[in-house]
């Protein structure tokens, strides 16, 4: 499409580009073709919600809340379902080991995931479906599965048949033969292959579980995804994403099953990076998180309230969704500091009443100094170039730069452009902004400091009682903090502690 317009008297023109998107499946950009060209369906994998919320639950939701601003930018309605997982072994297990209701546990973490988001300025989620709530849609899927063939019941439960599975393996790059010829089946169980997955688990005592043809059991975690996305968006939508950690053998799973029911499933993948530190990938395994003084780096309150949450979304959107994402201290002063300045420049000379824009037509008709012109045409070209959100900021930075040759009503105009950009990526108002990063710490916050403080006064009593060879004292208090669920642990670089369940 092209646009042609006036600003101070000399005509230009703008193109609005046709959007590319990487996709997984294909290991390559395309031309986005969506089903129905007036609305795009979107599904992303949400959450199991079983213990507090890390910093790696939030990127995929905040990434592709961007994604879907664009998208609407661009033209097209959006549909967009970040499902909650809240049947699982991990929340069963917890249940067990705390005696708490598992309904209970998935509501707490639930809301607080929710709130999470909210907090992040992630709006754009149209349903957030639980897989309590699609339990009689997952048996029905499950019984079409059995009836043509693709599933069998085993000695635990129903399984999924990946032999049958034309191309299996084609997301992960995986052969289904070399998985065969390395393969033990497990004959206890009386699956077929060692790789098919489970559909329906049979329940053992004191386990949640519903009836079935099979008997009392609970879907697996792969069939879930399939039959919530399928049931909101029908067998075939646009655009399914996750992290990069999912391609196998979750999503690789969910195109199996998807196939098998019919349609084409998800049309285009789409995975974003995982967490870092300093350079070094962070895993759930890693044993770093062992160490409080490590893993709250990636506790989502300790980053809020240490940075801010407009911090947090300015750092994930500062680079490309499919890199990985650093989260070590630097990386989020820098991001701070750049968005201070941000914030300092729009509540200086921009214009608080003006509204957010809506679309990428009406950015590019926005009045703008001609030699900022192509920045801003660069930003729109950058978000269509697979929604490459950290070049299209770059862009922003650059109009600052050049915001200080200008003359006054300009340096506005460019400002008014930039302030618009913002609301496209989620950026909000400046005076919310601002707001945002000088928020006082809330009560619990300010709770959660005096304990820290009174914990690290503990252990330096109980650390001047074991130099002076008290040791009844050195024990009392470390057998009296657990007692109360509080662990010391000691190690060459001192003593630590956390709370146990």
């Amino acid at each position: 499409m092209l646009l042609t317009f006036t600003t101070d008297s000399v005509f230009y023109h703008v193109h609005a580009m046709p959007l590319q998107i990487y996709s997984s499946l294909s290991r390559r950009k395309e031309p986005f073709a969506p089903i129905d060209p007036q609305k795009v369906g979107m599904y992303v994998c949400g959450p199991t919600v079983y213990d507090d919320c890390h910093v790696g639950h939030v990127v995929g939701p905040l990434v592709f809340d961007t994604i879907s601003r664009w998208l609407k930018a661009k033209g097209y309605g959006v549909h967009f379902v970040n499902n909650i997982t809240d049947i699982d072994d991990k929340i069963i297990q917890r249940s067990q080991r705390t005696g708490e209701p598992w309904q209970d546990i998935t509501k707490r973490y639930t809301q607080q995931y929710l709130d999470i988001l909210s907090e992040l300025n992630v709006t754009e989620v149209d349903a957030h479906p639980k897989c309590s709530d699609f339990i009689p849609q997952m048996i029905t899927y499950i019984e079409d599965l059995v009836k043509n063939d693709r599933a069998y019941l085993a000695e635990d439960g129903v399984y999924f048949d990946i032999a049958k599975q034309k191309d299996y393996g084609k997301l992960s790059a995986r052969k289904l033969e070399d998985m065969l010829a390395g393969s033990r089946v497990d004959v206890q169980k009386g699956l077929r292959h060692s790789g098919d997955f489970c559909l329906w688990k049979l329940s053992k005592p004191d386990e949640p579980a519903w009836a079935s043809p099979w008997g009392e059991g609970r879907p697996g975690w792969h069939i879930e995804c399939s039959v919530m996305s399928s049931s909101i968006l029908g067998d075939t939508f646009d655009i399914h994403g996750g992290g990069d950690d999912l391609k196998f053998p979750h999503h690789e799973n969910e195109i199996a099953q998807g196939e098998a029911h019919g349609g084409d499933y998800a049309k285009v993948w789409m995975h974003n990076g995982l967490i870092q530190y300093e350079g070094v990938k962070v895993g759930k395994s890693d044993p770093r998180m062992k160490d409080p003084n490590f893993s709250k780096q990636f506790n989502v309150f300790h980053l809020f309230k240490t940075y801010g949450s407009a911090t947090l979304r300015f750092l994930i959107l500062q680079g490309h969704y499919r890199r990985p994402f650093d989260f070590a201290p630097q990386a989020f002063e820098g991001a701070k500091k750049a968005l201070d300045k941000l914030i300092a420049s729009m509540l200086e000379l921009g214009d608080s009443s003006v509204s957010a824009i809506s679309t990428e037509s009406e950015l590019l008709l926005l009045p703008l100094p001609l030699e900022c012109n192509a920045m801003r045409q660069a930003f729109c070209e950058s978000m269509d170039n697979d929604f490459n959100s950290g070049a299209a900021m770059g862009q922003m930075f650059s109009m600052l730069k050049i915001m200080k040759r200008l003359e006054v009503n300009a340096q506005r105009q460019t400002m008014r452009v930039i302030q618009q950009m913002c609301y496209l990526l989620g950026i909000t108002s400046p005076e919310k902004l601002k707001a945002e990063q000088c928020k006082p710490k809330q009560e619990n916050e300010a709770a959660g400091d005096k304990f820290n403080a009174v914990m690290n006064l503990l252990i330096e009593c109980r650390q001047h009682a074991r130099v002076q060879k008290d040791f009844a004292l050195s024990d009392r208090i470390r057998d009296g903090l657990q007692k109360e669920g509080i662990v010391l642990l000691d190690g060459k670089e001192g003593t630590t502690w956390e709370i146990k369940d």
